[in-house]
């Protein structure tokens, strides 16, 4: 195993047994923009951990579905020269995701960053998001 999939693996665990709150995002990315949005996303990970924030990104791997099932690709409406990215970000709770959402507001040293971000997704169509309360027994 190697050191990507050591840390991958100790921050899925991390977020298995500490997130009490998931807020999940998905976006349309014009395929051109795939390395930048890459970097771009890359950039913003040391801030959310700094913030106790643990953060994952995906890029859709397989428009093709089980029978019976519908794309995610489809249902956000997305063009061929486009790809779907999933946002995962792990929160205590939703508090925690509160205070941390308004120090983001306002904190200018990362707006350079977040202007880039909204630049390099496809434009005219907002983020798909939803906040998530985790299932305890």
């Amino acid at each position: 195993m190697n050191n990507n999939n050591k840390t991958e693996s100790a921050t899925q665990e991390t977020a298995a047994t500490t997130t009490g709150h998931l807020e999940a995002f998905l976006y349309r990315v014009p395929k051109k923009n795939h390395d930048a949005i890459a970097q771009n996303l890359k950039k913003f990970v040391p801030w959310f951990k700094k913030n106790g924030v643990g953060i994952e990104y995906y890029q859709l791997g397989n428009y093709k579905t089980m029978e019976g099932m519908e794309s995610i690709a489809k249902t956000l409406s997305a063009a061929e020269d486009e790809d779907i990215w999933m946002e995962l970000q792990y929160f205590r709770d939703r508090k925690h995701c509160e205070d941390v959402y308004a120090k983001m507001m306002k904190d200018k040293s990362i707006e350079p960053l977040g202007n880039e971000f909204f630049g390099l997704i496809t434009q005219g169509k907002s983020l798909v998001t939803g906040g998530f309360s985790r299932l305890r027994e």
